[in-house]
């Protein structure tokens, strides 16, 4: 018979036994919870600075904390500094659930290690990393779909010259209503416009957030016209890049790079005195800095600014 034997140490961690016997949970949800309980009370509790004291990646995080947010043990409120503007979130880490019942004393009735377990409640590496495989793959099917939606005239990044005569025109875009994109139609326009709220989670963020939903409008139409631009480059931080690249970046921006984007704008003390190309810059750079950005914070917590 195996025996087990537990070896303690000093700083010890005293939470309640009550989400490690919630039926309702997955263990990996269990862990994320038991691990943000032994946290400091000022740890800045952010998808990448979890991931970076941990071998599980953001979409493995993300998910195991909607699982607790879902279960009532997570919650996220806005706060507010001393002049009354909003600043960041703020994690609620709970013990016990709010509005939960105490789960069930006492053993299952079914054996624990009969049959298979985890078919109700996945939760390995590879389960995330084909939910996010799969999330990629929705986000180009439906660009795919905004594409060959469109004709031949109006495919919005040709990789070759059109070589349609004038004359050949099709008679459906001569009547179709044409924007400020440079060529690119309202409905068109529409589409990518809903494809940029999608991939960013525009209803939650606004639901969290309403007090923001103004800027994030603004970022949506920034981003929906540099997405639909007809220009060849496009200006980003003082250079150009090719208006495909700059496309392809921003499709990609989520949830997380938008809650970025808005610490930064937050973060800054210096005047901008072009608002709109700091905003496409700012936009533009997220997925390549925010990784740097909260791993720096998490340094900052754990070492008090030391290098680790």
């Amino acid at each position: 018979m195996a025996v087990f034997r537990v070896e303690r140490t000093q700083n010890y961690t005293v939470m309640s036994n009550y989400h490690l016997r919630d039926k309702t949970i997955s263990f990996k949800a269990k862990g994320l919870l038991s691990l943000m309980l032994s946290l400091p009370e000022d740890w800045d509790y952010t998808l990448a600075g979890l991931a970076r004291i941990s071998l599980e990646g953001k979409d493995a995080i993300r998910a195991a904390v909607v699982e607790l947010e879902k279960a009532g043990y997570v919650q996220r409120r806005q706060t507010t500094d001393k002049a009354g503007k909003f600043g960041s979130n703020e994690y609620i880490i709970r013990e016990y659930p709010v509005s939960h019942e105490p789960p069930p004393e006492g053993p299952s009735s079914a054996s624990p290690l009969s049959g298979n377990p985890m078919t109700e409640e996945p939760s390995t590496a590879s389960t995330q990393t084909e939910k996010a495989t799969q999330i990629i793959k929705d986000v180009q099917t439906k660009e795919n779909k905004i594409l060959t939606s469109q004709s031949t005239d109006s495919f919005p990044f040709p990789s070759t010259p059109s070589m349609m005569p004038a004359a050949a025109e099709p008679p459906e875009a001569k009547g179709r209503k044409r924007s400020r994109s440079g060529g690119m139609s309202q409905g068109e326009m529409d589409a990518y416009r809903d494809l940029i709220r999608e991939n960013i989670g525009y209803d939650d963020f606004v639901r969290e957030r309403p007090y923001d939903a103004g800027q994030l409008d603004e970022m949506v139409e920034l981003m929906m016209e540099a997405v639909c631009s007809k220009k060849k480059n496009l200006r980003v931080a003082g250079n150009d890049f090719p208006q495909a690249v700059v496309k392809s970046r921003l499709l990609k921006l989520d949830s997380e790079h938008i809650r970025f984007v808005f610490d930064c704008l937050r973060e800054n003390t210096t005047q901008v005195r072009n608002m709109k190309q700091y905003l496409l810059t700012v936009l533009y750079n997220a997925p390549a800095t925010i990784e740097n950005h909260y791993a720096a914070q998490v340094n900052h917590d754990l070492y008090g600014g030391e290098a680790a």
